[in-house]
């Protein structure tokens, strides 16, 4: 049955996740597209309808992931002293030659990082099965990028404070935004993903 164990992520998905970051590199000097940009609901008794619902920015991690965790550290430790817009600029350069293959990255999870005291994080330090709904809505753009789509994608989320992925994480996010104290990394691994489009509720399977 989809959904009881960690799978791959459909491989069109891992490839249009690469290839939106590596447009968004080009063409907006790095600034986030909705495709990047999932709604996370969770379980929260409490809260209304019983679920907890809230927007983030997701990462991919690289499979060299200690290797590429020196090279995001190593790349403000040396720039940092030029000032933060310079980091940046050195980031983005570093990120065009970054996102090119879908091979190059975890097949398995995404990740994104909040703040610790979040009300997402603490929903998901209590039940880690969650969803994270992808929603791309125009109809005007048929590119491979642009197109529409509706993912429902079924997770289970790992909240972490430290370790390879963590740091992973927390030195790409220090390029661009500097610092993140106090924050945590949450680490979702796939499960299931579903085609929902236009009301259907059809698995993803490749």
């Amino acid at each position: 049955m989809l959904g009881d164990r960690i799978r791959p992520l459909p491989v069109s998905f891992l490839e249009w996740q690469v290839q939106l970051r590596a447009w968004t590199m080009a063409q907006r000097n790095g600034a986030p597209h909705a495709g990047v940009a999932p709604l996370v609901t969770v379980r929260a008794p409490g809260a209304a309808l019983g679920v907890l619902s809230h927007s983030v920015i997701c990462g991919l991690l690289p499979r060299q992931l200690d290797e590429k965790t020196k090279e995001w550290r190593a790349l403000y430790e040396s720039g940092i002293e030029d000032g933060a817009r310079a980091v940046y600029d050195r980031g983005i350069e570093s990120l065009k030659r970054y996102y090119r293959s879908a091979a190059d990255f975890d097949p398995e999870s995404v990740t994104t990082l909040l703040p610790s005291d979040a009300p997402l994080a603490k929903a998901l330090r209590a039940e880690s099965r969650c969803a994270l709904v992808f929603y791309v809505f125009d109809l005007t753009d048929r590119s491979e990028v642009g197109r529409l789509r509706c993912l429902h994608m079924d997770c289970r989320a790992a909240v972490l404070e430290g370790g390879p992925v963590y740091d992973n994480v927390w030195w790409h996010n220090t390029l661009f935004h500097g610092p993140a104290e106090e924050h945590v990394v949450v680490h979702f691994r796939h499960l299931a993903t579903w085609d929902t489009r236009f009301g259907r509720l059809e698995p993803v399977v490749e």
